[in-house]
């Protein structure tokens, strides 16, 4: 469930402007660790390309139509400066429109959640903010996540995003449980596989393995960025603790 009380819209517009900070300086051309494949070129017309398709559905409550939502204009992303003055057009145009709509709207969305405004609140801050430590990540030292919104993105990853990937993608679920607790800010969870079905609790209860660390860090690891060794700590089983870090991704 989403934090009310968390300002998405400000973080999400926080992030957005630092990608855009991000293509205007580039490398353009830099390797984004933790999206194999990708250039910071190829992740900011990703991340606007959203923004766009996400604003669509917020506003209309429908699926968008048919196109090639995910690709940029022709001649956009030849240049560091069109690339950045298309990218902050999009977020801003998605800003507006959120900021525009009541969260408790009914809305369209491909999640299994309630089909609200707030989902897309939550999930396009909660994308901007990680996307945007892959781009600072490719070119420099990136900045920190907010440790609050960090800790909201585990819940969501647990609460929304692995339960669609089973859904969607058919993965397997690891037959262990896990433990993730947050040594920094308020934030537990306990997850495993009941029936072919993810299974989060909220709470402290002991998993075959456990997960601690700062939200930011524990984080970025369930996603499947690279972490510093040692800032994510592991007790009990390692072998579960590896095959839950298995199944993060993009």
């Amino acid at each position: 469930m989403a934090d009310a009380a968390l300002p998405y819209l400000a973080h999400l517009g926080d992030d957005a402007s630092r990608v855009a900070a991000v293509a205007t300086s580039g490398p353009l051309d830099a390797p984004v660790a933790g999206c194999p494949g990708w250039d910071v070129r190829e992740l900011v017309v990703h991340l606007g390309s959203v923004h766009q398709w996400a604003r669509t559905a917020a506003a209309t409550a429908a699926e968008p139509a048919g196109g090639d939502w995910f690709v940029a204009p022709p001649g956009v992303d030849e240049g560091a400066e069109g690339l950045a003055a298309w990218y902050g057009a999009a977020a801003q145009s998605l800003v507006d429109t959120l900021a525009g709509l009541d969260p408790g709207a009914p809305t369209w969305h491909m999640f299994p959640a309630e089909p609200v405004v707030g989902v897309w609140l939550r999930r396009q801050a909660q994308e901007t903010s990680l996307h945007r430590w892959d781009a600072e990540s490719a070119v420099g030292e990136p900045g920190p996540i907010d440790r609050v919104l960090a800790a909201d993105g585990i819940d969501e990853y647990f609460g929304m995003m692995l339960a669609r990937r089973v859904a969607r993608d058919g993965i397997t679920l690891p037959a262990s449980s896990l433990h993730v607790h947050c040594t920094d800010t308020a934030g537990e969870w306990t997850v495993q596989d009941v029936d072919g079905a993810l299974a989060c609790t909220r709470e402290h209860r002991k998993g075959d393995a456990a997960l601690r660390g700062g939200a930011q860090d524990l984080l970025l690891a369930l996603w499947g960025r690279p972490v510093p060794d040692g800032v994510v700590d592991v007790v009990g089983d390692a072998d579960a603790a590896a095959a839950w870090l298995a199944v993060g991704g993009v």
